[in-house]
């Protein structure tokens, strides 16, 4: 059975009377020649916080369920960053006043410029990299469907705009630590947005997207209000809430290595500094940002954390802000961390802020 994200692949080829496997081999060595140094093209995706560390560029080794082909023909010629944090944003932030920025300076775009036949050879090998799991049909984005109330769900009922900047109207607005969305309606295939929605850690076990339950529908009016953004150019770079100062890395944070992989520092980097920041203050990047319409709580605050229980502390971290009547921005890490680790994370909140819960 032909694979349907296959078929525009075909048809170009009938079309131009190019021998598609001529193309996919051609393409195959450009990557293996120019990509691999950079790109996993084999799986897996980094289990451990300390393989994380070493990717260097986003995974490739299902690209072809990822991505469209006209965009990544057209980036490939002319490739610009996608994360205006970097691949991981804890190797680019510039602590300054107390306050987490991007040091943009230390963001490198892919250095391999193509010509639009080597551009179209590489993406016809890399839309054969796919993953047999992926549903395919699973969202119809030609069908009509209230943009309006896609963009209420992202802006104000999810945490989505706190990580992703997206354009409404003519301003570009959200956080920095998760990819750019402005031209996501051109780059994503829209099966696997939905996917990726229901479960980040399938595709990448370490992402710091946590995994947010809500019904198929809400996941499907989200794919198709992702799908609308269609900007010609990705928001500028350097985002709001940037720097040009020395980059500080994750290692001057934590120490990291595969032993204390799951310790509780790490995960509070990882998963919390881009909120609430690497000194645990509330000034993470996605706030400088201004992704945030409500400011995080900064956990070094003895006068608000000892009012919280341990229990309430557990409570935030497992089910987000809402289950605290506190903002939506602060998402559920029941599906992400274990319970083992939510524990742990609350003794690490009480390390940060010096104080005890009430008795």
């Amino acid at each position: 059975m032909v694979n349907l994200l296959y078929i525009p692949l075909l048809i170009l080829g009938l079309l131009t009377g190019t021998s598609i496997a001529q193309e996919v081999s051609d393409g195959k060595a450009i990557v293996t020649d120019r990509c691999t140094s950079c790109h996993n093209i084999s799986g897996p995706a980094p289990a451990t916080l300390n393989a994380l560390r070493k990717r260097q560029a986003p995974d490739l080794f299902y690209a072809g369920s990822k991505f469209r082909r006209e965009w990544m023909i057209n980036w490939l010629q002319n490739p610009t960053p996608i994360r205006g944090s970097g691949v991981l944003y804890l190797d680019h932030i510039a602590v300054t006043e107390g306050k987490d920025l991007v040091a943009v300076n230390s963001i490198q775009p892919c250095p391999t410029k193509l010509s639009r036949a080597e551009s179209a050879a590489v993406t016809d090998y890399l839309l054969t990299l796919q993953d047999p799991q992926l549903q395919l049909g699973t969202v119809n984005i030609k069908k009509r469907f209230p943009k309006h109330k896609g963009l209420r769900l992202f802006r104000k009922q999810l945490p989505c705009i706190g990580c992703h900047q997206i354009k409404v109207g003519k301003r570009v607005v959200g956080g920095v630590s998760g990819p750019n969305l402005t031209d996501a309606g051109r780059r994503l295939n829209p099966d696997w947005v939905y996917s990726r929605i229901e479960n980040p850690q399938y595709w990448d076990p370490k992402t710091w997207m946590p995994r947010v339950p809500m019904s198929p529908k809400k996941r499907t009016l989200l794919t198709r209000f992702i799908a609308t953004m269609k900007s010609d150019q990705p928001a500028a770079i350097p985002p709001t809430g940037s720097s040009f100062g020395t980059a500080a890395t994750m290692s001057d944070f934590v120490t990291v290595s595969d032993e204390t992989n799951e310790s509780a520092e790490l995960n509070y980097q990882l998963y919390c500094s881009q909120c609430h920041g690497s000194q645990g203050n509330g000034r993470g990047i996605n706030d400088s940002a201004g992704g945030l319409s409500v400011s995080p709580r900064n956990h070094r605050l003895a006068e608000q954390m000892k009012k919280l229980t341990d229990k309430e502390l557990r409570l935030a971290i497992s089910k987000g802000g809402d289950a605290m009547e506190k903002s939506g921005l602060m998402p559920p890490f029941g599906k992400t961390l274990s319970e083992t680790e939510i524990d742990e994370m609350a003794h690490y909140l009480r390390k940060l802020c010096e104080c005890q819960g009430p008795s």
